[in-house]
């Protein structure tokens, strides 16, 4: 059994806009929790999820991220064991994982097999606070891997930016990031922070390096990327799970190391979306800038032959 064990980086990285100090009532303790899942075992990973979900809490994190499919593993070979294995949001056997939250007064974000209303299954990150359900969200964009091979892509429409006390959180997952459109989106509808469940495999490497800083950076928001460290049906994970702040920094890195990750993050500092260099003669508005009238083909589902995708 692997213990818990929380890494804070004491003093987050400064951008010249400025940002509180690590520790300041002004700051949010977010959390990422890199460790894996056992395949199909809803049981032991809830164990492990409200045993992380308690430890947190004891180390004054306020919101925690888990892996993708953290509650039922990923790399699952037939649709059938798919099936079997995933339940509905509002089934009883999540009830520990409610309770954690609610004693704690977290709010958490974990991906699990969704078994939606019209029988099709969902790789969904579930939002939870002490309330209750927060939001969902069903990962849109579907590699051709592990569950993703099983599961129906997300269309349901539900609000996946939600508040909790410190700011807006958004919701995407893994093979999300390499869609600018979406994170784009959840920038334009108020979120100050963007939390990933991922399955990033150890191939992965570039896209750990270079991508999230990008999406940070062009939204001016914050991500919290979560992704396992270990091995799965012969297929070893990348770990890497970070926070990134909206200036492309990286304020933590988790490496290949089990755990969770911990930074004190302002999320006002999403909120600036203009960048002044010289006041009233050189300024970036980042969003104000934009032109969507002229991005039409971004929502064209008719792409032009030379641009499609080969089989």
């Amino acid at each position: 059994m692997q213990h818990s064990r929380v890494v804070t980086v004491s003093r987050p990285a400064h951008s010249e806009a400025g940002q509180s100090e690590a520790g300041d009532p002004g700051t949010t303790r977010v959390a990422v929790v890199q460790r894996g899942s056992a395949l199909g075992d809803l049981a032991a990973n809830l164990a492990v999820a409200v045993r992380e979900i308690d430890h947190a809490a004891a180390q004054g994190i306020e919101l925690l991220v888990f892996p993708e499919c953290f509650l039922h593993g990923y790399l699952f070979e037939t649709a059938e064991h798919v099936h079997r294995v995933a339940v509905a949001l509002d089934d009883p056997v999540l009830d520990p994982l409610h309770e954690a939250v609610r004693r704690t007064g977290l709010c958490v974000v974990i991906g699990l097999l969704e078994r939606g209303a019209d029988g099709r299954i969902y790789n969904t990150a579930l939002a939870l606070g002490p309330g209750g359900r927060l939001g969902h969200y069903r990962k849109q964009h579907l590699p051709f891997m592990g569950a993703d091979r099983f599961v129906a892509p997300g269309d349901d429409g539900a609000p996946r930016v939600f508040d909790i006390p410190a700011g807006r959180i958004g919701l995407m997952i893994c093979f999300d990031l390499r869609f600018p459109e979406s994170a784009r989106e959840l920038a334009l509808t108020g979120a100050d922070l963007i939390a990933m469940p991922t399955a990033w495999p150890d191939t992965a490497t570039t896209l750990a390096d270079l991508v999230p800083r990008v999406r940070a950076w062009e939204n001016h928001v914050f991500l919290a990327i979560a992704d396992r460290p270990d091995e799965e049906a012969g297929m070893r994970f990348l770990g890497r799970s970070q926070l990134v702040g909206p200036e492309a920094e990286v304020v933590l890195d988790a490496g290949a190391t089990p755990g969770t990750f911990a930074a004190d993050l302002d999320l006002t500092r999403a909120r600036t979306k203009t960048m002044t260099f010289v006041p009233g003669e050189y300024e970036v508005r980042i969003f104000g800038a934009r032109r969507p009238e002229s991005y039409g083909a971004l929502t064209d589902p008719h792409l032009p032959a030379r641009s499609r995708e080969q089989p």
